[in-house]
């Protein structure tokens, strides 16, 4: 059987969605979808352009005719194995390879487009935030301007001075609702402005959505076959089929000598 290598990056996911007070912060199907994230084309078609892996693979494999990218991805895949360590919200990725500085080199490059995936992925989320709430921003201070007008023209209908205090005249009444209602859109539109300052700001700083905690590394020896219990099972296999023949050649003596 021809040798084979393994090689582990091992990686530490976090969830894009913040915990939400009163609700478990376990996802059951958070693992499982970044699994097939990671067997995606989304990651593995960066890993395969990386590598230039259908160059290589149709040269190594094919006699020189570069594959299609389907096509290394599907040796890609059955190569790949992806593994939760258990309590941890770590992830093993591990590539089997003849090669074992290709299988080192090509879990790394899942790892790190991974890695990049989640970073842009988060870059994108935050920016439609930060775009929703900027066209909010936009419509509240529409409507302040259209209300502090509204303020004006019934201070001025009215005779109020602009130093006077609220009155409980009734003609006097509906510009002192209209004020009330302008100061609590203000109150609104101040808080929306820190909260934009927040998000503009929050994404700015590094995520830390994906974190690569051990590079894989070339393996010492192969992992496949499993020469020793090979040659067990062959031993065992052998001596039992022997038993077999001696039995059968026994019995054949018996019957007709």
């Amino acid at each position: 059987l021809p040798e084979s290598y393994a090689s582990t990056a091992r990686i530490k996911v976090e969830s894009d969605t913040p915990p939400v007070a009163g609700q478990p912060s376990y996802d059951p199907y958070f693992i499982q979808t970044t699994f097939e994230i990671i067997q995606s084309q989304l990651v593995l078609n960066a890993v395969i352009d990386k590598l230039k892996l259908n160059a290589a693979w149709g040269k190594k494999y094919f006699n020189g005719q570069t594959l299609k990218t389907s096509e290394t991805m599907e040796i890609l895949k059955m190569r790949l194995q992806l593994a939760p360590v258990r309590n941890t919200t770590l992830i093993a990725i591990t590539v089997y390879s003849d090669d074992k500085m290709e299988a080192a080199q090509i879990a790394n490059a899942i790892a790190e487009s991974y890695q990049d995936f989640r970073v842009k992925s988060h870059a994108e989320l935050m920016a439609k935030g930060i775009d929703v709430m900027g066209q909010e921003f936009q419509k509240q201070e529409t409507q302040i301007q259209q209300v502090q007008s509204d303020v004006e023209s019934l201070r001025q209908q009215l005779k109020i001075s602009s130093d006077a205090h609220a009155s409980q005249t009734p003609q006097e009444q509906p510009y002192w609702d209209k004020q009330h209602q302008l100061e609590q859109l203000r109150r609104l539109h101040d808080l929306l402005y820190s909260k934009l300052e927040a998000e503009k700001l929050d994404a700015l700083l590094p995520q830390r959505l994906v974190q690569i905690t051990d590079q894989a590394e070339p393996g010492f020896r192969p992992v496949k076959p499993n020469k020793p219990l090979n040659i067990f099972i062959g031993a065992v296999a052998g001596g039992f089929l022997g038993l077999v023949a001696g039995a059968v050649s026994a019995l054949v003596s018996f019957k007709f000598g």
